[in-house]
């Protein structure tokens, strides 16, 4: 349905391309995890549990990206909210280790509205400074040109200063600066018109 959905993306000037998880992907995603262990909330955008065998991660991330398993699924050990939307998960790959993950909600719920948006991503701290983030989102918004999603909506902490400088790189337009009660801080919410991009 969506034919550019697991196409790889190489980089002119950050070294990697931008790929769909596979069982190749068993030990380079242990590493990727293991950097978020100290601190878990920094990861945004991978919604498989922290011990979820390779197969099954790869399966769900599959599924979800078809529009399946929405309602059977639990993420990080909880069911999933009734407005679990399609999704598509790639990971920032180079030298074949993962430097980065990024999701994209193939449509907005409330719930999304108000924290999430549409697209979520996390860098590994080893691979941070390196424009990982940038070439991720770069890439995203090329697909979510393709599924027809005009206005992307990204939100991040107030206080990120790095994803804030992302965001705006690509074009992103601040529409408000408010608090969120789901994740208790002050966020941020940013619209990229790709209409006429």
């Amino acid at each position: 349905m969506f034919s550019g959905i697991n196409k790889q993306t190489k980089s002119t000037t950050t070294p990697g391309r931008l790929v769909s998880l596979g069982l190749q992907h068993g030990d380079a995603l242990e590493a990727f995890l293991s950097e978020f262990d100290a601190d878990p909330h920094e990861l945004q955008g991978y919604f498989c549990g922290r011990s979820t065998p390779i197969e099954q991660a790869v399966g769900l991330l599959d599924a979800w990206s078809q529009g399946e398993r929405l309602i059977e699924t639990t993420v990080r050990g909880e069911p999933v909210a009734q407005d679990w939307v399609q999704n598509s998960t790639w990971f920032w790959e180079f030298d074949t280790r993962l430097q980065g993950v990024i999701n994209l909600r193939h449509r907005l719920t409330p719930a999304l509205e108000q924290e999430g948006g549409h697209i979520g991503y996390s860098v590994a701290r080893s691979f941070r400074r390196q424009g990982v983030a940038s070439k991720m989102l770069g890439a995203v918004l090329d697909h979510c040109r393709e599924l027809g999603i005009q206005q992307t909506l990204l939100t991040c902490g107030s206080d990120n200063v790095a994803s804030i400088g992302t965001i705006e790189k690509h074009g992103g337009v601040l529409h408000r600066e408010d608090w969120s009660e789901p994740s208790h801080q002050i966020l941020r919410w940013y619209w990229i018109d790709l209409e006429n991009t």
